[in-house]
């Protein structure tokens, strides 16, 4: 019976994010340049739509997995005029194909976009000191020379990727999926070592995970450069693995129970992994991700897991099987309640960021409460520390969302708005698809 659920409840995690995003929303018209729409000033530089003499703004949304609408406004004997068209993935793709090579076959790209290469550098330097650690163990130097390794290699970690990218594009999707999958390997890499049986105290330990993570900074680099991978797209990948190395190991320990092997919590935890790369991957190709989003998904999944185990921890459940059942099926509610949210908002970096802190600080101030309640540990502490966190994340988000709606224009209403002082003008001539400039009974309806 328990397996029966765990499936379930890993298939309702699989397959709800096609369900959260299956509305019609809009979407950059090229997201590697980001360009949400192409505008009056961009059209005379790029000439898209000859066609439309008096063109204004054109916006694409997306409706279905491979369906398209192109909006195209244009002026009209005064009047404006929307022609809506219905194109295909592979018509969207060779549009954006020509936007980006007319954009630098005009050369308005002046310089090479490197605006993720201070984080790369950055952390690559970060990342040095793991192989410095690593190598010394390796090659079973003295405490000096071990003492030595460390400094050479922080070094080189930060001259080598500085002058190899020096004239190189660093875009901050190159750089995200470039380090995240370079961070991630090295957990993958100790997985990967109980797999093969290689104890964490030998000095091998250290090969696997030092392979595993040059090879996602290397190959997460190359990947994203040749498929033009966006900011957004990068952390939904990296996110999404992230979250489904862990989600899959406990599913693994809550179907198989107490008789678990460390190669098979191992072996769920390196396919968790995987198949939230790929996931994160299929759903960024039909579904745009705003740069916050992914870290927003995140917040949500890890939020809902803390008070779950808060609400555990009170009730003091005596069973670890049902224990990470429990706090599976809370990051699952929790990731539904990160798609809504990123399917309703755009969220920057920053605004993510926020959501964060706001997570944090409410816990704090809830622990700090609790001190002030209780001189000795009381079940509801981690409750009360809970609520708090979350009351910061919901006041943070309210402060963030109350004057942003992502696509308002794209909402599923049926709206109505009667102005009986269009009736002093006199009309203009109204068809399919133009627009009356005052009148007096518009419906608005979509899908």
């Amino acid at each position: 019976m328990k397996k029966n659920c765990c499936l379930v409840v890993l298939l309702f995690y699989l397959f709800l994010p096609l369900v959260m995003f299956s509305q019609e929303r809009q979407i950059p018209i090229e997201p590697v340049n980001n360009i949400r729409s192409i505008d009056k000033e961009l059209e005379k530089s790029l000439n898209l739509f000859p066609e439309y003499t008096n063109f204004e703004e054109a916006k694409l949304y997306q409706k279905g997995d491979t369906s398209y609408i192109l909006e195209i406004y244009y002026f009209d004997k005064g009047d404006l005029v929307k022609d809506r068209k219905d194109i295909t993935y592979h018509q969207v793709n060779k549009l954006r194909e020509k936007i980006r090579e007319l954009i630098l076959s005009k050369s308005m790209k002046l310089n090479i976009n490197q605006d993720g290469r201070t984080f790369f550098i950055g952390v690559t330097t970060a990342l040095s000191i793991y192989y410095a650690i690593g190598l010394g163990e390796y090659i079973n130097a003295s405490s000096n020379v071990r003492a030595a390794i460390v400094p050479l290699t922080m070094g080189a970690g930060f001259f080598a990727p500085f002058y190899l990218t020096m004239n190189k594009e660093v875009t901050n999707g190159m750089s995200n999926l470039a380090i995240w999958s370079g961070v991630l390997g090295i957990f993958y890499g100790y997985a990967l070592n109980h797999l093969v049986g290689i104890e964490s105290s030998k000095s091998e330990a250290f090969i696997l995970p030092t392979i595993t993570s040059l090879s996602g900074l290397v190959g997460g680099y190359f990947y994203a450069k040749s498929n033009k991978i966006s900011e957004g797209k990068a952390k939904s990948i990296v996110n999404l693995s992230g979250l489904g190395a862990p989600y899959l190991l406990g599913l693994t320990y809550v179907i198989i129970g107490e008789k678990v092997t460390p190669k098979q919590l191992a072996g769920g935890f390196i396919l968790g992994g995987v198949g939230g790369a790929f996931l994160g991957n299929f759903l960024s190709n039909k579904f745009n991700f705003a740069p916050g989003d992914a870290c927003v998904f995140t917040t949500t999944a890890l939020l809902a897991t803390a008070e779950t185990g808060a609400i555990l921890m009170a009730a003091k459940v005596d069973d670890l099987r049902l224990d990470v059942g429990a706090l599976l099926l809370g990051a699952t509610l929790g990731g539904l309640r990160g798609g809504i949210l990123v399917n309703k908002y755009d969220f920057s970096n920053a605004q993510a960021n926020y959501l964060i802190l706001g997570s944090v600080g409410g816990t704090l101030i809830g622990s700090g409460i609790c001190l002030l309640l209780f001189k000795d540990y009381n079940d509801a502490i981690p409750i009360i520390t809970m609520l708090f966190g979350e009351l910061g994340f919901d006041i943070t988000l309210f402060a963030i969302t109350k004057k942003q709606k992502k696509n308002e224009d794209n909402t599923g209403k049926l709206n109505f708005n009667l102005n009986p002082f269009a009736l002093v003008y006199k009309p203009n001539e109204f068809t399919k698809t133009t627009f009356n400039q005052i009148p007096f009974l518009t419906i608005s309806y979509r899908w």
